[in-house]
């Protein structure tokens, strides 16, 4: 094993692991698991619970952007499958989290209608991000709504941009494949 940028037999130089890219989903992991045993035990501790949330989704936020950049500029240090992957995760993460978040909301009165169950909260953050809002299941307390407007407005800047990732990165992977010398697979 040979530190980053020092020179091994043979002339070559060991090139840095960038092991960043996996910071943001393993902590937002951890997190996400923290808020559901929070959740299970029964403790409410709302302001350690909101902060978490936010660090968690500023964080999540952080690595998608940070990603669209690198791909725009040509700068990704991974493959098109690693990011693609990690995007992946990271999309189900945030689905998680907001959806913690809404059951967690759902404990104060009058703050979610409809909203009782784990299922519940999933439920109504996927209707959230798809933008279908059925109505069976609402925000009616402030701060339920600002936490709505929040997935609203993540959704628009974050998510949307990782779809376009995304189709980047199938473009990328078709054109590798397409450069690949007949026979080798």
């Amino acid at each position: 094993f040979a530190p980053a940028g020092l020179r091994i037999p043979g002339g070559a130089v060991r090139q840095p692991q960038p092991y960043a890219i996996y910071v943001p989903p393993v902590f937002a992991g951890v997190v996400i698991l923290v808020l559901i045993g929070l959740q299970i035990a029964g403790a409410s501790v709302p302001v350690l619970q909101g902060a978490l949330f936010v660090v968690t989704l500023l964080s999540l936020g952080f690595a998608f952007w940070d990603m669209l950049i690198r791909d725009i500029r040509h700068a990704a240090r991974h493959s098109i499958g690693l990011r693609a992957v990690v995007i992946a995760v990271m999309v189900g993460e945030t689905v998680l989290l907001f959806a913690v978040t809404y059951h967690e909301i759902a404990s104060y009165e009058d703050q979610m209608r409809g909203l009782s169950t784990g299922l519940d909260s999933v439920y109504f953050t996927m209707t959230t991000l798809m933008t279908i809002g059925f109505g069976d299941i609402s925000a009616t307390g402030q701060l339920a709504r600002a936490v709505v407007l929040i997935q609203m407005i993540f959704t628009v800047l974050v998510l949307s941009s990782s779809v376009r990732l995304l189709t980047t990165l199938a473009r990328g992977a078709t054109r590798e494949i397409g450069h690949e010398p007949h026979g080798k697979k």
